[in-house]
């Protein structure tokens, strides 16, 4: 069961797209009390809305995967936030919580009456964690974005692909994804000092500068940092390769899929020839110095090559534990979900939705060996808790709700 290092911490959620959703997520899954505030209905507003989608349906299972995915283990409650009695319920419930997790346009808060400022007058120790795509400040602050965008903008694409062809970016939702997971751990270090000294803070978070900060980028960028020097395109196996065996370096076919391989530098040269049954070729003229080989690649791989057109990728994978070669199996969606080792680690968690079924979930990315374990819930259906809520954290009664309700505030 997932342990529960949160519990007793409550998030209210005021977020849509990636990064703020999946922030708030991680806080979810180890415990915390995660309240995701949602306008009466549904609009643009709204996370349950992608690629221009209306909220889920057995119709449009992609959409639907992707609000799931992102929103197990929430709450959902309905607030009007441009209305004043929704703006005086977010207060009192901001009051009774810890963190405010929201990816609004900068200023939108304040302009709301719920910014940090007017929270924090009322609830010294609150955090609040601000994911936008560049941020509170500067030129760009107000700019739309997309994934494609904070990557180029980042510099996640200017050394990425072949060099006839256009930059490229990685496929998904990395960006989001990266700035969802260094929120969630500035959130947690914040909440620390807040419980600590009771003051709070007002995270800024850019998703633009996760990207330009990723460690990744921050390597490549490394010899014009000191240099000068521009990283520019290369073929794509031989620029991974770098100062590694670059024969060997990349996704190779192999007799039932494919294999990946990242040999760590020229000292694997010898654990890569053992493990294809052909030592002899270190002594090999066109292949003894790694310039050599470099020099020599298409005659190596295809060497290379012919041995792993004769192999599974279990035997290929056994092989490249026993030579001590980082290397691994593409795996298959229903590989991963079938795989050993994740079952041995009860990784994947099955919850069960009213409307889905009993689906598979990534588990938690961290495991702790003593804390209370955490109850397990499907995405919310929209304003799903907005009663209890009310009721139980705002202590208001059936007809103040029911009022609420029939003014449109919730």
């Amino acid at each position: 069961m997932p342990v529960a290092i949160l519990d007793g911490i409550r998030v209210l959620e005021v977020a849509d797209g990636v990064a703020g959703p999946f922030c708030a997520k991680l806080l979810a899954q180890y415990g915390a009390e995660v309240i995701k505030v949602e306008k009466p209905g549904v609009d643009s507003m709204s996370a349950r809305q992608w690629a221009g989608q209306r909220a889920p349906s057995p119709s449009s299972k992609e959409d639907a995967a992707f609000f799931l995915h992102l929103n197990a283990d929430k709450q959902s409650v309905t607030l009007d936030l441009e209305s004043e009695p929704g703006q005086a319920a977010f207060h009192d419930l901001a009051s009774k919580s810890h963190i405010i997790v929201e990816s609004l346009k900068p200023g939108i808060m304040g302009s709301l009456s719920i910014g940090y400022d007017r929270l924090r007058d009322q609830t010294p120790g609150i955090v609040m964690t601000s994911v936008t795509p560049f941020g509170q400040t500067g030129p760009y602050k107000d700019f739309e974005y997309t994934e494609l965008t904070v990557f180029a903008m980042g510099g996640g694409m200017a050394r990425e692909g072949i060099p006839e062809r256009h930059p490229l970016m990685y496929g998904g939702e990395i960006a989001g994804y990266f700035a969802g997971t260094a929120a969630a751990a500035a959130t947690v270090a914040s909440c620390v000092g807040a419980l600590m000294t009771g003051e709070g803070d007002w995270i800024d978070l850019s998703i633009m500068e996760c990207m330009a900060g990723h460690p990744h980028q921050i390597g490549r960028r490394a010899p014009f940092v000191y240099n000068g020097e521009l990283d520019l395109r290369r073929e794509p196996r031989t620029s991974a390769a770098g100062g590694r065996e670059p024969y060997a370096v990349g996704t190779f076919r192999c007799k039932d899929g494919h294999m990946s391989f990242l040999p760590l530098g020229p000292r694997m040269w010898p654990n890569i020839a053992r493990m294809i049954g052909k030592s002899e070729l270190t002594r090999d003229p066109r292949f003894v110095e790694p310039e050599d080989r470099v020099k020599n690649r298409i005659e190596l791989e295809a060497i290379f090559q012919e041995w792993l057109d004769r192999h599974t990728r279990a035997e290929v994978f056994q092989a490249t534990q026993e030579e001590g070669i980082p290397g691994g199996p593409v795996l298959t969606p229903p590989e991963i979900m079938a795989d050993e080792h994740f079952k041995d680690r009860s990784f994947f968690r099955r919850i069960a939705h009213p409307e889905f079924g009993t689906l598979a979930y990534p588990g938690q990315p961290f495991k702790l060996s003593d804390a209370p374990g955490v109850e397990e819930m499907p995405a919310p259906g929209l304003g799903e808790h907005t009663r209890a809520v009310f009721s139980d954290v705002l202590r208001m009664n059936g007809s103040e709700i029911d009022g609420l309700r029939r003014r449109g505030v919730i």
